[in-house]
């Protein structure tokens, strides 16, 4: 019940009133704590970063003595202010030991991480994001530290006011999913923390030093795969977005020419008129950069125009389950999909449904859950290991990028 209460007020409350015009340091809360255990602070250095040309050891630990109670309960409401979005209580059981390096628990941590948001900019992910990195922290039972940043807009002045915030509160660890503006300011300004850019590619970011780290998908990847679905007659779709535009390149790149190309802005287009009787599309290979309404419309009007196209191709931008509803069984026969997501613990699952969105479809909540693990594994101690396989190399995500097809009622990989 506290769960199901805990997702409701954050997506209620996380954002609302949430600025960034104090000049203050920021409140440092609590967000939850772990059971029966001490508080444990044991930090690594922040001096060297994973795959730089030194790696150290040093760690500074601070111990705090936790209160005595019968029971350890974890209480947490999202309550913004302008200093924090974050804060509770929070209770814990066992009297005050000491403990050594080696006999540190890994629910006896205090994991401190930052999360920096242009709310303006990211729009539904600066909620789903916190909440992402939020359910990741209640399924490993840490105790934590989670304080949300929002620059609002990915200004310079904006960012680098919220960064000297976070530098007050103590946080060196930050999460911060933004777009390639706002990335390629904290690449150039930030030498002093680990940022985990969930969003984007190392490619997107120009001269990103070790302690940057990306955890975006590879689109090009996803296309070279599909490419394997396509025939020699090949089109695309788009919709005029940069997304799109930056998925047609990729095509461009590898297809010598293409015999058909159309933006369809909008989903109110005439796909009559542009597809009744245009027998030139039949046996095309068709990438559909296109988003999911816009996509089930091409995929179903095609059919319903008697146009047989060789194969749909889509990258992870369709893999959805609405996609399922939107169109018939027969729409999507030949239609293929790029899916880099891979199968997350089922608990893990449902804390992120508790707040009302999922890890199993969206790729940015996804990735956002890798950054989280990827933090809590590199620079604090914990004993059970990573819960995410993907590896980590030259600072980028690299992923299990499999094709699926959606059948009847799911998708199904065809290609491991």
């Amino acid at each position: 019940m506290k769960l199901f209460l805990l997702g409701i007020s954050t997506c209620a409350l996380i954002f609302s009133g949430c600025t960034n015009t104090t000049s203050n340091a920021p409140q440092i809360s609590t967000y939850n704590a772990s059971k029966k255990a001490p508080i444990v602070k044991n930090e690594k250095s922040t001096l060297y970063y994973p795959g730089s040309m030194t790696q150290s050891t040093i760690e500074k630990k601070v111990i705090i003595a936790p209160k005595q109670q019968e029971e350890s309960i974890i209480t947490a409401m999202a309550t913004p202010t302008p200093q924090t979005s974050v804060e509770s209580s929070a209770i814990v059981e066992e009297p005050v030991r000491t403990l050594s390096h080696k006999a540190l628990e890994s629910n006896g941590l205090m994991i401190k991480i930052a999360v920096l948001v242009p709310q303006k900019t990211i729009r539904k992910y600066a909620i789903t994001s916190v909440n992402s990195v939020m359910s990741f922290l209640l399924y490993k039972n840490y105790a934590f530290d989670l304080n949300v940043f929002n620059c609002n807009d990915e200004t310079p002045s904006a960012i680098m006011t919220t960064l000297t915030d976070i530098r007050a509160g103590g946080y060196h660890y930050v999460i911060a999913p933004m777009t390639a503006d706002g990335a390629q300011i904290l690449a150039d300004n930030v030498k002093d923390m680990v940022v985990f850019i969930p969003t984007l590619t190392r490619q997107s970011v120009k001269n990103a030093d070790s302690n940057i780290v990306f955890g975006g998908i590879n689109y090009e990847e996803q296309l070279s795969l599909l490419a394997t679905y396509s025939n020699e007659k090949v089109g695309t779709f788009e919709d005029g977005s940069s997304l799109s535009f930056q998925l047609n390149d990729y095509v461009k790149r590898t297809v010598p020419h293409l015999f058909y190309e159309k933006q369809i802005a909008n989903s109110k287009v005439n796909f009559k008129q542009l597809f009744k009787g245009n027998t030139s599309l039949n046996n095309g290979s068709f990438y559909l950069n296109t988003p999911l309404v816009t996509t089930s419309l091409i995929a179903s009007q095609l059919r319903a125009n008697g146009i047989n196209p060789h194969a749909l191709l889509s990258t992870q931008i369709n893999y959805n389950p609405l996609l399922l509803n939107l169109t018939q069984y027969e729409d999507r026969d030949n239609l293929f999909i790029a899916n880099s997501i891979q199968q997350a613990p089922t608990e893990l699952e449902e804390i992120n449904a508790l707040f009302g969105h999922n890890i199993v479809y969206d790729w940015v909540n996804y990735a956002t859950s890798i950054g989280a693990d990827y933090l809590c594994t590199n620079f604090y101690e914990t004993p059970n290991g990573r819960v995410f396989q993907e590896q980590i190399e030259n600072n980028q995500v690299h992923y299990n990028t499999a094709i699926y097809k959606p059948e009847r009622s799911s998708f199904v990989k065809i290609v491991p």
